[in-house]
């Protein structure tokens, strides 16, 4: 087993549960002894992964005691929920924590008083997701929104045909659409480049035909890039219609609306056609009820897409812990004006990417979740955040909906439980967020300082403001989220796609023809990665003074602790080459668990 000495000290105080035992007690020996138990035979795969069927052997262990309504219901079926279940209840109870037996009495009896909750309204199928009005389409949007990035075949456009996909990804999709529509999620959103969109449409059109769903009780969702001239572009949306099998779709957003050319390609794009009039051709003709664009763009050039009056709502990074790509930058460190600009203007906010480039939610650092729980599980909290943001925002901006990219059917659980208990217990969810909040603000304060958590972003460059093209705001907000909330994984993986841009980086070339070569996708992940030794003092000229040393140790911090370990170099000063392998790893800074399965 994996229990700290004191987590060993209260399994070995409990006896097998009975009838008679108190309801919170009860819940807690059922899963130390399900956990315990079941660990002691436990195999772990030549990879080092979890065991899934260790995870699907905890969670019936637990619930047979805990919540035998689930066993008599269908989602008892889906063996990614059961995984789901064990592995949480196994970081429960096996997980260190700092305050003794009685704080982790106290957190383990919260903890399963959550899960059980789920499961309960899992097992009665009356989950509901709430509808808002998504601005000025009219249009009333479920809280949640299917994301369709996550349930193909295959990544891009390389399916050409239905053939080219496996029945078992097909009927997979089918149950994930069947989920979304029987949880009132209806806004289902794609793209021309998830490679999605095909079977989407296949997948639909046997749903209308079955009579389990009208297109009318649909909003459907695409999204398209932009293209160097209006032939080009116009052939773009043509073949979204054919693949989707629609005639209109609700909602057709500009994909990545990320860099200043785009602008031009819409508004000033000469004999080539500005692509914005072929978008209004289709509106004109009803074939696009409204138009959007989805962004990772500067704050100050999705300002300047809104304020065409174009456009009818927006896809936006903006999160409980930052605004991923936009974080650091703007006049509030985020994309915090944006939201409220988009208020403003009466367009709808669609919050992207909520538990992947919100913080990687489904796998939270051990300190997240302490800092989540009891009050709620990390993917509830993010949720809760962004539909209570009205009543902590000084100027009331909402949020109307978030996406969840679903995998599997059982990926909806969670934000669609949450949406549940948001309209149902309004009063008490609110209460929980404000708890949470206090102590993420408690944890950032202790970890770096009041001043500095009011301050960090102070003149820090994004990459146009860089001599070497260093997205150092970006950086510097990972520092703060690696010492506050242990989110180590989630920081690698946003400084990952800086090196990634490093790599290609041509040193013989200005930044601009860089950015050039590298194309689209340095508008999706920008900036390069630190160079350790470089003297970036320059960079951080309008860095305050009383912050500029703390900068400094920032981008170095994180350039030792995210960068990739098969480089062969050191990732600081240090003449240890493998002086990055050998981190001492923080406890709190590994991953709870991971709730993708698959």
């Amino acid at each position: 087993s994996s229990s700290s000495s004191s987590t060993a000290d209260y399994l070995s105080s409990l006896s097998r549960p009975s009838a008679s035992t108190p309801g919170n007690q009860r819940l807690t020996e059922a899963a130390c002894v399900a956990v315990d138990s079941i660990e002691r035979t436990v195999k772990i795969d030549a990879a080092g992964e979890e065991d899934d069927d260790q995870s699907v052997a905890i969670a019936r262990s637990f619930l047979q005691t805990a919540c035998p309504s689930f066993f008599s219901s269908d989602v008892y079926k889906d063996e990614d929920r059961l995984v789901k279940i064990g592995r949480s209840l196994a970081d429960l109870v096996s997980r260190p924590e700092e305050g003794g037996t009685a704080k982790i009495a106290d957190d383990l009896e919260t903890g399963l008083e959550l899960l059980v909750e789920e499961c309960s309204l899992l097992a009665s199928g009356g989950i509901q997701v709430p509808r808002k009005r998504f601005g000025k389409t009219e249009l009333m949007m479920p809280i949640v929104s299917l994301g369709c990035m996550r349930l193909q075949q295959a990544w891009g456009t390389s399916i050409e045909t239905m053939d080219d996909v496996t029945p078992e990804c097909q009927e997979n999709l089918l149950s994930i659409l069947r989920r979304s529509i029987a949880l009132g999620i209806n806004h289902i959103e794609t793209a021309r480049g998830y490679g999605s969109e095909m079977q989407i449409g296949h997948a639909l059109q046997a749903l209308i035909a079955n009579g389990e769903v009208r297109r009318e009780d649909l909003i459907i969702q695409t999204k398209v890039p932009l293209r160097p001239t209006a032939a080009e572009f116009r052939e773009v949306i043509e073949r979204s219609f054919r693949e989707l099998q629609v005639d209109y779709v609700d909602l057709l957003g500009l994909h990545g609306l990320n860099l200043d050319e785009q602008y031009d390609l819409l508004y000033s794009n000469g004999e080539n056609g500005n692509l914005i009039d072929v978008v209004k051709e289709y509106i004109a003709k009803g074939k696009i009820r409204h138009l959007g664009f989805s962004t990772h763009g500067r704050p100050d050039l999705i300002r300047r897409f809104i304020e065409t009056g174009d456009f009818s709502y927006c896809n936006l990074h903006y999160h409980w812990c930052g605004s991923y790509t936009a974080s650091g930058d703007g006049s509030f460190g985020g994309n915090l004006e944006i939201v409220r600009l988009l208020n403003k203007s009466d367009l709808g906010v669609f919050i992207i990417s909520a538990f992947d480039k919100g913080g990687m939610m489904y796998a939270p650092s051990a300190r997240l979740r302490s800092l989540t729980l009891p009050d709620l599980e990390p993917i509830a909290f993010g949720s809760h955040f962004l539909w209570q943001h009205h009543r902590f925002d000084d100027e009331g901006a909402e949020i109307h909906t978030i996406s969840c990219g679903a995998a599997r059917p059982s990926d909806l659980d969670q934000p669609s439980i949450a949406a549940h208990m948001h309209a149902l217990n309004t009063s008490d969810m609110e209460k929980r967020v404000d708890a949470i909040r206090r102590r993420l603000r408690a944890a950032q304060e202790e970890a770096l300082g009041a001043d500095w958590v009011n301050t960090w972003h102070f003149g820090l460059p994004n990459f146009l403001g860089s001599n070497t093209a260093t997205q150092h705001c970006n950086i510097v907000w990972l520092y703060n989220l690696i010492h506050s909330f242990g989110m180590l994984e989630f920081a690698k993986a946003r400084y990952a796609s800086m090196e990634n841009n490093s790599a290609k980086w041509d040193e013989s070339l200005s930044n601009e023809a860089n950015i050039k070569e590298l194309g689209p996708s340095w508008g999706w992940t920008p900036g390069t990665a630190i160079k350790p030794g470089m003297d970036y003092s320059a960079d951080l000229a309008n860095v305050p003074e009383r912050n500029k040393a703390r900068v400094a140790e920032a981008i170095a911090f994180v350039h030792k602790w995210c960068s990739k370990k098969d480089q062969g170099e050191p990732n600081d000063d240090d003449d240890d080459d493998d002086a990055t392998i050998d981190l001492d790893l923080p406890k709190e800074w590994e991953t709870a668990y991971d709730m993708r399965p698959w």
